[in-house]
């Protein structure tokens, strides 16, 4: 696949809005997404110096060497189980972020459409795909989830790494309605808000106690309620999984709990929790699945 937008050439790269966008709440909103992932791809390629090259059984982003832990791999791999064969099939990465999976599903034989908000992200997917010697699979698209720009039916599947929960949940629910070819797969490793503790730590704990604040103030962990509402606009079926339990472990954002000894104790409390039936809701990480409807 030619590459139909170069991000550093951002002349050429203009941010497409919908109608619904055309308010200036929404459109605010995705400036300040785009500012923070901006600053995101900075720092990123001021600690490494270049983009990382993507090798072909990668699970995980290897620019962030602690997503294991986090059983980042494990989600991942319950991704590609719900696409499916992607071999030669037009496959969209929805906020591609630094373009690690961009690179991992065209090594895998996909033809990708990779589209994000952050022009910056997209300088450095495009780097990435480059050193990892896919470029010529994948396509960049600066341009947001609820307005890709692409045609009706035109993608095979759809997928995305912490993307969904950055986004206006109708409006995106709508357009992937629209991309995705009838009977399509899609799959989203997401942030969820299923677990009150965790969603209380989340909104008390950030900037306290040393933990730092990653996270936007736009986005949400996707609760009961906002699946639901997903649903009630998507054309096709939407089913959550839990593919492990990371619950207890996200007390490794607490300074002092960092140590080996600490990680392995939450490692084994979560290891603990997965044997109990039910216990997947309680996961700060789960797969939003989706069929389109035939």
């Amino acid at each position: 696949m030619d590459v139909s937008a170069a991000p550093s050439d951002q002349q050429s790269l203009e941010h497409r809005v919908t109608q619904a966008d055309q308010n200036p709440a929404a459109a605010d909103r995705i400036n300040r997404e785009s500012s923070h992932w901006d600053a995101v791809a900075a720092a990123e390629m001021a600690e490494h110096g270049e983009a990382l090259a993507v090798l072909p059984g990668d699970l995980h982003d290897r620019a962030k060497p602690w997503l294991p832990f986090l059983d980042l791999p494990a989600l991942t791999t319950r991704l590609l189980d719900r696409l499916g064969d992607i071999r030669g099939r037009r496959i969209l990465d929805l906020g591609t972020g630094n373009g690690f999976l961009a690179a991992a599903l065209a090594l895998r034989g996909a033809e990708v459409v990779a589209i994000d908000v952050s022009a910056a992200s997209l300088d450095l997917a495009r780097q990435r795909a480059e050193r990892s010697g896919v470029l010529d699979r994948i396509s960049f698209q600066l341009a947001s989830a609820e307005e890709t720009g692409l045609p009706d039916a035109s993608c095979d599947a759809a997928c995305g790494l912490f993307v969904l929960h950055h986004t206006r949940l109708d409006a995106s629910a709508a357009e992937l309605s629209r991309v995705l070819r009838p009977g399509a797969p899609a799959a989203f490793v997401e942030t969820m808000g299923f677990n009150p503790v965790l969603s209380t730590a989340r909104r008390l704990l950030p900037g306290r106690l040393g933990i730092e604040k990653a996270s936007t103030d736009d986005e949400a962990p996707l609760t009961p309620a906002a699946i639901r509402r997903f649903g009630e606009v998507f054309d096709g079926s939407v089913t959550v999984e839990w593919p492990a339990v990371v619950c207890v472990r996200m007390l490794c954002y607490v300074p002092f709990l960092r140590g080996p000894l600490a990680s392995g104790l939450l490692r084994a409390a979560d290891r603990g929790l997965g044997w109990l039936p039910g216990m997947g809701r309680a996961s700060y990480f789960g797969v939003v699945a989706l069929r389109r409807q035939d």
